[in-house]
């Protein structure tokens, strides 16, 4: 398994930052792309600078339905070919008449899902903003990515840990934590700790409390376009 970071807010030349996430999944039977960023000419221009072809993509995976996720859908769309589109249900009216245009197949998801062998989501989660995260096995432990995590980076790492029946191995995302206090991001930290080994914070995460999360998760790196990992 090998996630690539593709849209990210950080970035060295000659790839190209943005306030957005995406991330490539490449898997033994499966290639996943998560979320599109927010502008489909930076998706494209990093896709095509670190070398990769989203005409393999087989599973487009929406975490939320803000268009720091959802800009580049456009440009995914018209590189592959009948994808599964898996995104949480309050998005079915958007996607829809897209996915007919694409000739893709849409799955509106509600509650949690195994999309495959060693493939989940948490299900879309949250009071307000319907968000998912993306859980998938590997030989070294469960990973979970998210989008924004806004039902919480620790709810969401804790049903991932519960569907995969295990501690996780690292959680890899944005987190949206910018502005949160240091005595409820000490809490968080604390909850993180019990249910992932690493963390690989990035997008809406915020300087300080990546900072915080880099020290309290030693084995851990701050995402960045380009950023690669590789696990068995």
């Amino acid at each position: 398994m090998k996630v690539t970071i593709i849209y990210d807010n950080r970035a060295q030349l000659p790839l190209r930052e943005g306030w957005g996430f995406s991330a490539l999944v490449k898997l033994p039977e499966r290639t996943v792309l998560f979320d599109a960023g927010a502008d489909r000419l930076v998706l494209q221009h990093n896709t095509e600078a670190l070398g990769l072809d989203l005409s393999g993509v087989t599973d487009v995976f929406l975490s939320h339905p803000h268009c720091d996720h959802i800009g580049g859908l456009s440009y995914v769309l018209e590189q592959t070919k009948r994808v599964r589109i898996w995104a949480p249900w309050t998005m079915e009216d958007y996607l829809r008449p897209r996915a007919k245009s694409a000739k893709a197949e849409l799955f509106s998801i509600k509650g949690p899902r195994k999309l495959g062998q060693g493939l989940w989501t948490t299900g879309a989660m949250g009071r307000g903003i319907k968000e998912q995260g993306l859980v998938i096995g590997t030989a070294l432990g469960p990973i979970l990515i998210t989008g924004c995590a806004h039902p919480g980076v620790h709810h969401l790492a804790a049903r991932a840990a519960s569907l995969a029946g295990a501690k996780l191995r690292a959680v890899l995302g944005g987190f949206h934590l910018a502005g949160m206090g240091t005595k409820r991001l000490s809490a968080l930290i604390g909850a993180l700790r019990k249910l992932t080994s690493a963390v690989f914070p990035g997008h809406c995460t915020g300087k300080a409390p990546t900072e915080a999360l880099l020290v309290a998760f030693s084995d851990s790196e701050r995402l960045r376009v380009g950023f690669s990992w590789e696990l068995a």
